[in-house]
């Protein structure tokens, strides 16, 4: 069988790039060693016909336009295009709340007076896209500081704006291939992509539901649509566990090894179904 990857475009990547290349490549070895061949291409023009999966990472809308024509001819994509599109805070954000999984409270405006009456602090998120600069999600702890963080969003042409309440408590990270693999872990400081994990301060541990919680993770990515993914929740004190991110293909840093294999598996399965 032959799989054609497409590594993430590294303006889609800050400060993760590193990270994002050794997933893949250890991707790639664990396919090879399954007996699969595997072509690194650049961009969708290098795949060739006969191609039987392309597994990729590419967050660039043209890109994905582009695997979703390749997908109708029968090739199977992985994660779908479509999938990776939901990944998109303003479509998941809308995904979660009609699945009916928990997240924070989140109100879409446009102008920065709407949020008035709401309480403080809170996150004020850009809503198209993936988060690719440091002041694409803002924590601001009061209505002053979410005026400015929204006039500076509108200067760099962001229109879809979004201001999600902040909950006490724990970040988790969780990590998932399917229903056959995952993992979560408090954040590494050291390993953060815009270090904004230190709002939260040091994890104090407040006891939580780990089923639950591997549930909802796994509720919230096949509503997507997502194969491999992972996001951040939140578990407050009293051990309510709510979803504030959701990505496709994310690094796997923390255990790449063992998501490499699980990862494959999931290629070399999609495949053979």
């Amino acid at each position: 069988m032959i799989v054609a990857t497409i590594a993430r475009d590294s303006v889609n990547s800050p400060n993760m790039e590193g990270c994002d290349a050794m997933i893949l490549d250890r991707v790639i070895r664990e396919l090879e060693a399954m007996g699969a061949e595997v072509i690194q291409a650049a961009s969708t023009s290098d795949i060739p016909e006969k191609c039987d999966a392309i597994c990729h990472m590419s967050r660039n809308s043209v890109t994905l336009d582009q695997l979703e024509a390749m997908e109708k001819s029968g090739i199977r994509i992985i994660n779908t295009p479509e999938a990776v599109k939901n990944c998109s805070r303003l479509k998941f954000i809308d995904i979660l709340e009609k699945n009916n999984i928990p997240q924070p409270e989140y109100r879409i405006f446009e102008k920065a007076e709407e949020l008035q009456a709401l309480p403080f602090p809170a996150w004020i998120k850009r809503g198209e896209g993936w988060s690719c600069h440091k002041d694409d999600v803002c924590h601001v702890r009061n209505m002053d500081e979410a005026v400015t963080a929204a006039a500076c969003m509108r200067e760099r042409g962001i229109t879809g704006l979004i201001y999600t309440r902040h909950y006490e408590g724990d970040i988790i990270k969780f990590y998932g291939v399917g229903r056959d693999f995952f993992h979560h872990s408090y954040p590494n400081p050291e390993k953060s992509k815009f270090g904004l994990e230190k709002i939260n301060g040091t994890p104090r541990q407040y006891p939580f539901d780990i089923e639950r919680l591997k549930e909802t993770a796994f509720t919230a990515a096949e509503a997507i649509g997502l194969q491999i993914y992972g996001g951040d929740c939140i578990v407050t004190p009293n051990g309510g566990i709510y979803i504030i991110d959701i990505n496709d293909f994310p690094s796997f840093s923390a255990i790449r090894e063992e998501a490499a294999k699980e990862i494959a598996k999931e290629i070399i399965r999609t495949i053979q179904q």
